[in-house]
This record gives structure tokens, C-alpha cells and sequence, in this order.
């Protein structure tokens, strides 16, 4: 983190991540106690990055992160269930439609894109559904197993889609 020298304010938007008594976050989760802010505290944060190994050879398999505050968790893990579960390739795990839920409010998020079959089906099953655009921004890069190296900066970024650095 950066912070002013002159008045230790923070510069980042990391600030998002605290909770105020009384307001949700700009994500619509509800305030939480053991996230308010306090002198010296660090906010807790949705920042999930996964990094899976080989048992074979020990070598990294996936490595996957991203950004988007509460709407990470189920972004990252989604596109590494469908790399590693059903075997899809980063550029397919990671640009495939995302869903997310939170429970506080207990409203799922899907991408219009998604596909209508289970969306219906959900509807069917009591829940409340809201078709939003762009949920969190993945970036994932996968060793294949004939050793090649693959990787996928999310087109959900826009015109900044290459991976940072580059």
C-alpha cells in the first residue's frame, strides 16, 4: 500500500474492501463488524489467488487470480473448476459466462451470456436472478501437459485485456 507522508492517508482502493457501520459496500454486501475501520487495521479482501501443482512432477499447473471485489472468489473459482474438473483450456475456463451469488443480498448475478438453461432452471428453484454485465476480470496461466505454457488475460478488462506488463 502507498500512503501519504504527510497524512498517512492511503492511496489505493483497497479502502473499498472496509466496512462502515450502517452502508454496504459497493458490491451490496452488508457491513461487518469485525471489518470496520480502526487505526493500524488492514481490511479484509476477496483477493483469492490459486496456485495448483502437478503431484506427478511437482511442476505449477494453473495459476489464477482476480479482481472485482466480492465477485473474485466466485470467478476465480469457477474458471478453475472448469479448467481442472471439466478439462477446459484457460482461454475456456476463464472467457466461459460467469454466475455469482453472494447471500447478503441473496440475489444471483448472471452474465447475459450465460447459458438460458440453467438460468431457468434456478428461476425454477426459488431463486432471484439479475442479468448484470462483466463480473470480476480473471487472468489465469496454465502449463499444459506436453509442457507448453498458456495463459489468458479476461476480455471482460476491455481495451486493457493484455496481462499487466506487457
Amino acid at each position: 500500500m502507498v500512503a501519504s507522508e504527510s497524512s498517512g492517508v492511503v492511496w489505493n482502493d483497497e479502502m473499498d474492501d472496509f466496512s462502515s457501520p450502517g452502508h454496504p459496500n459497493y458490491f451490496g454486501y452488508p457491513p461487518s463488524p469485525a471489518n470496520f475501520i480502526r487505526p493500524g487495521k488492514r481490511p479484509m479482501s476477496s483477493m483469492s489467488p490459486i496456485v495448483i501443482y502437478n503431484d506427478n512432477d511437482h511442476l505449477e499447473k494453473l495459476a489464477i487470480g482476480g479482481a472485482g471485489g466480492s465477485t473474485i472468489i466466485s470467478g476465480v473459482a469457477g474458471s478453475a473448476l472448469r479448467s481442472l474438473w471439466l478439462k477446459r483450456n484457460v482461454k475456456q475456463a476463464v472467457d466461459f459466462p460467469r454466475l455469482h451469488n453472494q447471500l447478503q443480498p441473496n440475489v444471483t448475478s448472471y452474465e447475459p451470456n450465460f447459458p438460458k438453461e440453467y438460468v431457468k432452471a434456478l428461476e425454477k428453484r426459488g431463486h432471484t436472478l439479475v442479468p448484470v454485465h462483466n463480473l470480476t476480470v480473471v487472468t489465469a496461466v496454465e502449463r499444459a501437459a506436453d509442457g507448453v505454457i498458456y495463459a489468458n488475460s479476461d476480455f471482460r478488462k476491455g481495451d486493457e485485456s493484455s496481462p499487466a506488463g506487457y
